[in-house]
């Protein structure tokens, strides 16, 4: 082969290369990278939903843990108060 045969094989190959990046190849590859570079967002973005929905589970159960024993804290005063006033009224 001569040089001039070198250079049209490699210009052709060039082109094919071209033809290949910039045609439905290429459309490929680039649909394939957007696709992982959205997948990989919604993948962290999911990642930070569950955290933040699990601290909100851990206060919900801390508010309600707080709701809670106020609320007998409340229950017992009122069965003391009751007592009190079972008590006056069987000594009157």
């Amino acid at each position: 082969m001569s040089i001039s045969c070198r250079l049209i094989g490699i210009k052709t190959m060039s082109q094919e290369i071209y033809k290949a990046l910039l045609g439905q190849g290429g459309a490929l590859i680039l649909a394939c990278l957007v696709l992982y570079n959205v997948m990989t967002s919604y993948e962290k973005l999911i990642t930070s939903m569950v955290q933040e929905s699990q601290e909100d589970r851990e206060m919900y159960i801390k508010t309600m843990d707080g709701m809670t024993n106020h609320l007998e804290n409340i229950n017992k005063n009122l069965e003391k108060i009751q007592e009190e006033k079972i008590n006056k009224f069987k000594n009157n």
